[in-house]
């Protein structure tokens, strides 16, 4: 389907894909989309998704009823710029950013009889 926007729904469109992008590459990788590091077409449809969203629901209202007119704002800040659980987690998967890392631990190792420690600091913070 191919829509036409007037020139101020295109500045409207153009901010809300800049501002979701940066906030994928935020979630995701720096390097998404600058100089040579594509960006994964996964990554494009969900950015894609949050910027349509945003455009269809700028204000972010969650619902609204016509007769007896009420209506529901979503939570402060929302504004219809966010990533739901599942958006979040694509980016993260696409970017290798899930499951459990470890880090290294650096310990007292006894020589001789002594203890040395390999940040120059014994137990009591003096040094040696």
């Amino acid at each position: 389907m191919v829509v036409t926007f007037s020139d101020a729904e295109r500045v409207a469109a153009e901010a809300a894909l800049s501002d979701v992008s940066a906030l994928a590459r935020l979630y995701g990788l720096p390097t998404w989309g600058v100089g040579a590091t594509p960006v994964p077409e996964v990554v494009k449809g969900v950015v894609l998704a949050v910027a349509e969203r945003r455009m269809r629901n700028p204000e972010g209202y969650v619902s609204e009823m016509a007769g007896e007119y009420s209506y529901r704002l979503p939570e402060a800040g929302s504004a219809g710029l966010f990533f739901r659980p599942d958006e979040l987690m694509t980016l993260r998967q696409a970017a290798g950013r899930t499951g459990i890392v470890s880090v290294p631990v650096t310990r007292p190792v006894m020589v001789g009889k002594s203890r040395y420690y390999p940040h120059g600091k014994d137990y009591r913070g003096g040094d040696f």
